[in-house]
């Protein structure tokens, strides 16, 4: 029916002289008045049957026309409904991450993540922060959830963030409840290993991961994972410790460089 409706539509006119070219002749064969009473009444209903056929055209072209309206309305609303929904999603994390700013005790240069570092060998996240924002080689990076890394290059407006989840990155922890240091590093797994802690030393699951305070990098106190797996081997000295990062480093959209101590908490 979709069909022959375009196809009258679309060859409107070459129709309408078709059928003006048989009345023409089909009067010219009747001289009667009976006869042209018939061809009368015929006419009538040929004419009534092509306005039905107009009108049958006129309404497939509006509802056409209707549903590729509602058709772009409805698209406009789902791109809508993802502005806001990315809206609240944004602001509930730029809420954590104001939460954090005005409950540190250090000083905090906020961040945005621009890009990832395509340097092989290495992974990092590329910030729109640098030397003009006194940001320097060797500070942490932090997020409302925890460690993120460390700046290890800069230029005068970005800087580079080595992720924990790097090879290259170790960082000295602590176990929050047996007060045990060891260091943290990555194997390349979707977890981080906790090394260096004696099998006499009590771990339980679920215990937190956090910064010791025993380098020059990293400040004491920040949340680097909880441990998710303890191994023991009984040829080794110490206990295989699997850590859940805190931070989900696929997902690191802004961040916090420290900077310094504040000068309150100094004073303490």
């Amino acid at each position: 029916m979709k069909r022959l409706l375009t196809f009258f539509s679309l060859n409107r006119s070459l129709w309408l002289l078709l059928f003006y070219i048989f009345l023409s002749l089909l009067l010219m064969n009747f001289s009667d008045g009976r006869s042209l009473r018939g061809v009368r009444l015929v006419l009538l209903q040929t004419i009534e049957w092509i306005d039905e056929i107009k009108e049958a055209i006129t309404v497939h072209q509006n509802m056409e026309k209707e549903l590729l309206a509602l058709k772009k309305e409805n698209f406009d609303l789902r791109l809508t409904n993802i502005k806001l929904r990315e809206v609240l999603i944004e602001n509930a994390r730029l809420r954590k991450l104001l939460e954090l700013k005005t409950s540190s005790p250090y000083h905090l240069v906020a961040a945005r993540v621009i890009g990832k570092g395509t340097e092989e060998g290495i992974r990092t996240l590329i910030l729109n922060v640098g030397e003009d924002d006194s940001v320097r080689i060797n500070m942490a990076v932090v997020n409302a959830d925890g460690l993120v890394g460390r700046i290890i290059s800069t230029t005068t407006s970005e800087s580079i963030v080595q992720i924990l989840m790097d090879h290259n990155s170790l960082v000295s922890a602590r176990l929050q409840q047996s007060r045990e240091v060891g260091v943290v590093g990555w194997s390349g797994n979707s977890w981080l290993d906790l090394q260096y802690i004696s099998k006499n030393i009590p771990v339980k699951r679920g215990e937190l991961v956090i910064t010791s305070g025993l380098s020059q990098i990293y400040p004491p106190g920040l949340k680097i994972g909880v441990v998710a797996d303890i191994i023991e081997n009984e040829y080794d000295w110490f206990k295989e410790i699997r850590v859940k990062p805190a931070v989900n480093f696929n997902a690191v959209e802004e961040v916090f460089v420290i900077r310094a101590l504040r000068e309150e908490k100094r004073d303490e």
